[in-house]
């Protein structure tokens, strides 16, 4: 049986741990799988990226739990597994030889991804500097300024893949 959340503060740490889950899976598995699997060069160059910012993520997210004297834990996001359940399924449907078709459902994936960690260190951040933590909440938007120019990043790979597969059409 999970912990009842009984205070603010405690809300923080599990999202906080939530996110930590996302960002060493990320690092750990999702990138480099990702990588193995697009083909357009651009989006390589994009993945490559996003693992050294992941990488730093997952370093700030340590330090956060530092600053706040807690030991680092991660937990599992049932949204993360959600959107990796989604993205297998789309895969099965596709015949390999349609790299066209694998990149933008790549593409897609990575700015779905990219919303799921916006939207949890928008609240983190904020709910950091209404705890009164400062320093957390700098961190914080560190991490959240950089995904959201991964947010542009994707966005415009998948514009440009979109763009390309309705000239060839």
């Amino acid at each position: 049986m999970a912990t009842p959340i009984e205070e603010p503060r405690q809300l923080f740490l599990h999202q906080l741990q939530t996110i930590l889950w996302v960002e060493q899976k990320l690092a750990d598995e999702v990138l480099p799988e990702l990588y193995e699997h697009v083909h357009a060069a651009e989006l390589k160059w994009a993945i490559e990226r996003h693992q050294l910012e992941t990488d730093g993520h997952v370093r700030n997210l340590r330090r956060v739990f530092g600053l706040l004297h807690e030991p680092v834990e991660a937990e599992e996001s049932p949204t993360l597994l959600g959107l990796k359940k989604e993205r297998d399924l789309l895969m099965e449907m596709l015949p390999e030889e349609r790299e066209d078709l694998v990149d933008l459902v790549h593409t897609d994936v990575i700015a779905r991804t990219e919303h799921l960690e916006i939207a949890a260190y928008t609240g983190l951040y904020h709910l950091a500097k209404a705890l009164g933590e400062g320093a957390v909440a700098a961190l914080l938007r560190l991490n959240l300024e950089q995904e959201e120019h991964a947010l542009e990043q994707a966005e415009h790979a998948l514009a440009k893949l979109l763009a390309e597969k309705v000239e060839s059409a």
